[in-house]
């Protein structure tokens, strides 16, 4: 008879920490969907505009072009092409330019956080890396929020390009 109410005292036990424990579960899958896949936007630019800023001059333009000119930025992520597309987050950041010969194609170190909400994740994500004028891979470095913990790496492309817009494709890839 001890053995009974011992026996109940457990499955009692047991149920109760199920029933404690479910969210967590919960979490932790909605988690492993924002860390282990594919997320993709749009970052919606205007050259000029003051949401993009020099903020150090190049060292030696005429010997040296742009070289270390540092620029500073803050864009909007959108879910679609389209500026009026689902705003998703934004995007923040530095670039420096490395390209040390005049007049040669753009080559900028890049630290970019961007800040992200599409309802199902949400959090920040770290990128660095060497950006061109054409298709770029960062390097997904941290996260935070949904992406505690990620790595990973990100394809930039150009898709638009519209007088003094440009309209860029990122597809996020993200490792656990």
């Amino acid at each position: 008879m001890a053995r009974t109410f011992i026996m109940q005292d457990l499955i009692v036990l047991v149920t109760i920490f199920i029933v404690a424990a479910a969210p967590l579960l919960r979490v932790s899958e909605a988690s492993k969907m924002c860390t282990g896949g594919r997320l993709t936007y749009y970052v919606q630019v205007e050259i000029g505009a003051p949401n993009l800023a020099a903020i150090l001059p190049p060292i030696n333009a005429p010997l040296s072009g742009s070289f270390g000119q540092a620029t500073v930025f803050a864009f909007n992520v959108t879910e679609g092409k389209s500026a009026t597309s689902k705003p998703l987050g934004f995007v923040r950041g530095f670039t420096v330019e490395t390209n040390y010969i005049s007049g040669a194609e753009i080559r900028l170190v890049e630290v970019e956080f961007l800040e992200y909400d599409d309802g199902r994740c949400k959090g920040t994500l770290q990128y660095q890396g060497v950006v061109t004028s054409q298709d770029s891979q960062l390097a997904v470095v941290g996260g935070s929020g949904s992406f505690r913990g990620v790595r990973g790496n990100v394809v930039v492309t150009v898709v638009s390009s519209n007088g003094n817009f440009r309209t860029f494709f990122h597809d996020v890839t993200l490792l656990t």
